[in-house]
């Protein structure tokens, strides 16, 4: 028989604690309703922090706010934050309209945190999301409330589509040089009209689209509906609308079927609907055809594509110049990189285009230096940080016992105000109290603030941590599958190269490779 050596553990195993947090919300700022916030703040701190098996992680608390929208809490948009940082196991809440009164953004959220391995406990209804069967519920909500948008949208969009194949669709709103009248078809408004003919001339004539909206901004031209600036967005919306020659086409965007919904550019992807003459025109069909013409020789002839979004580099380029983003550009059938105010003006930035290819030379030899330096740079900055945060820490109280203090101080403020309501105290009194109640909850906040500042500095950490086992693992070359978001946040072009700011926030310039 072979013998079993038993290795005994270097550690002792002891059960983790679970880290809890709490939600609390008042609808308004009254005096009563402070009192109840004080009273769930105090709550809270005090249940938590009385579980031996339990670490307190925070009291969020949102205070003169509906729970409407969860968009404008500031405060659960923190939480969030932490949970998806990893930082929470479990959420104490009063109850549900607690939580959330917008079924949507309930679900969501609930949705997100299961999804994180976070679980909700409403002591009001005795659920908690942990539990199987309260999984069950939460599902059985969540297809609810997704097969009722889905069917209101299915029967919205089945209305439109009808109504464009028999003719009655109607656009919300009528397009610049046009009005409805009072039966409701498209009239034309003689300014504007003018003003659209103006535009089409000027650019069969030769203006470029850019010098139209700058002269029609100069001149202060009343702007597109909806618009803040004449731009070449709305140049070319007026310079490619079938309407201005008294035609319609409808659907030319849809919404996809499963949630969340976006509006897509129909492409071919879904029937459209075109009809002629359907209302008084404002540019001749030929005038109309001859711009389109023009239009897409334009674009094959300045390689009109201004983003590319399936570029890793998309959005993280930046000129160091003017501070504006760089466009996309095909130069003589290479990939390129524009600045976007060079684009309008070539007076106004001198920065050159620069070739993809070398934008992904100066990446890898960046990425080359970190891995053969990364003991020096990287793991050096990483232990100056945790130095700075060890300080911090050791010299800053505890989250819990500022909570704790903050919630003392609104229970005393409260009631001192029942006191003065009652006459058991005088102004004066009440005037010097509050004053000294209101300073202290100053200073708790300011301490609050650092310890989010040193939160700020604990994500600094993990991502610098993360960073250099990313570059550890990179084997070059790796052009087939060039992947920036783990490594840079931005890029910013110059003449003599580009600097990159990495995840963690430092900067590492390379210059070009001289031909």
């Amino acid at each position: 028989m072979p013998q079993v050596h038993v290795i005994e553990p270097i550690h002792s195993h002891e059960p983790a604690k679970l880290r809890v947090c709490a939600y609390a919300r008042v609808s308004s700022d009254s005096a009563d309703q402070l009192n109840s916030f004080a009273s769930q703040v105090r709550y809270y701190t005090n249940l938590i922090s009385g579980n031996e098996d339990w670490t307190l992680v925070d009291i969020y608390a949102d205070r003169g706010i509906t729970g409407t929208s969860t968009a404008k809490r500031t405060e659960f948009q923190r939480m969030m934050e932490d949970c998806r940082k990893g930082k929470i196991d479990r959420i104490l809440v009063k109850s549900l309209s607690r939580f959330a009164r917008n079924t949507q953004d309930c679900i969501a959220a609930l949705r997100e945190l299961r999804q994180l391995g976070v679980t909700v406990v409403f002591e009001k209804e005795h659920i908690n999301t942990g539990t199987m069967a309260n999984e069950m519920l939460i599902s059985m909500m969540s297809a609810f409330a997704q097969e009722e948008s889905v069917s209101i949208s299915k029967n919205m969009r089945k209305g439109a589509v009808m109504r464009m194949q028999n003719g009655t669709f109607r656009i919300s709103m009528p397009p610049y040089g046009y009005r409805y009248d009072a039966s409701g078809s498209l009239a034309i408004e003689p300014s504007e009209a003018a003003i659209v003919q103006e535009i089409f001339a000027a650019f069969l004539n030769g203006t470029n689209i850019a010098k139209i909206a700058e002269a029609m901004q100069v001149r202060s031209v009343p702007k597109l509906r909806g618009a803040c600036k004449w731009s070449k967005h709305g140049i070319r919306y007026i310079l490619t609308n079938e309407r201005y020659m008294g035609d319609q086409r409808f659907r030319k965007s849809f919404r996809t079927d499963t949630l969340p919904y976006k509006k897509v550019d129909n492409r071919g992807q879904m029937p459209q609907f075109y009809m002629a003459d359907t209302h008084p025109a404002i540019i001749g069909q030929e005038v109309f055809e001859k711009t389109q013409t023009l239009l897409a020789q334009h674009g094959q002839q300045f390689g009109h594509d201004p983003v590319k979004h399936d570029s890793p580099w998309a959005g993280m380029l930046y000129c160091a110049v003017c501070g504006a983003p760089l466009y996309h550009r095909l130069i003589n059938g290479r990939e390129c990189w524009v600045c976007s105010r060079h684009l309008k003006d070539n007076q106004s930035c001198t920065l050159p285009a620069v070739a993809e290819t070398d934008l992904v030379a100066c990446f890898y030899a960046m990425i080359e230096k970190l891995q053969q330096n990364s003991c020096r740079i990287l793991e050096d900055h990483l232990e100056r940080l945790e130095q700075i945060q060890e300080r911090l820490l050791a010299s800053a109280p505890g989250r819990s016992h500022l909570q704790q203090q903050m919630a003392d101080l609104l229970s005393q403020s409260h009631t001192l105000s029942r006191l003065l309501a009652n006459g058991c105290v005088d102004s004066a009194f009440f005037i010097a109290q509050n004053n000294c109640i209101q300073k202290k909850l100053a200073e708790i906040k300011d301490q609050i603030q650092q310890q989010q500042c040193e939160n700020d500095l604990e994500e600094v950490i993990d991502r610098t941590r993360d960073l250099i086992a990313y570059i550890q693992d990179i084997q070059l070359p790796h052009e087939n599958n060039l992947l920036l978001e783990p490594v840079i946040t931005k890029a910013v072009v110059k003449d003599s190269g580009v600097a990159f700011t990495l995840v963690n926030g430092l900067e590492f310039e390379e210059r070009w490779s001289k031909p």
